[in-house]
């Protein structure tokens, strides 16, 4: 998408949009939580178990742990051993792939 198309909101506008979705959300909740509930004691059981699976997101039940981890290239290029599969020599820039130019462009 252009970034002509895409508007640009400033930091106050999109607080703003946060705070009322976030409102919103919390004025719903319990009708959404009677549902979700209602829909767990149903008969079909996939929706009974995505409606379980919501319950948990939304209780904060379900989150898995996090890491953060940072690595260079370079790094990851140093820890991986010589010949690490057909894919190894992707990059490996060697003298032989080198292509001498002439100062007028030309490559012969």
């Amino acid at each position: 998408m252009s970034e002509a198309l895409a508007p640009r909101l400033d930091n106050d506008v999109v607080r703003l949009i946060h705070d009322r979705t976030k409102a919103r959300a919390l004025a719903a909740h319990d009708a959404v939580m009677d549902r979700l509930i209602a829909i767990l004691s149903g008969e079909d059981d996939k929706a009974a178990m995505t409606a379980a699976g919501l319950i948990l997101k939304v209780g904060g039940s379900m989150k898995a742990p996090s890491v953060k981890v940072q690595v260079s290239f370079d790094e990851l290029i140093k820890s991986v051993p010589a010949q690490a599969g057909p894919l190894s020599g992707l990059t490996q820039i060697v003298e032989s792939a080198a292509i001498e130019v002439d100062e007028d462009g030309n490559d012969d």
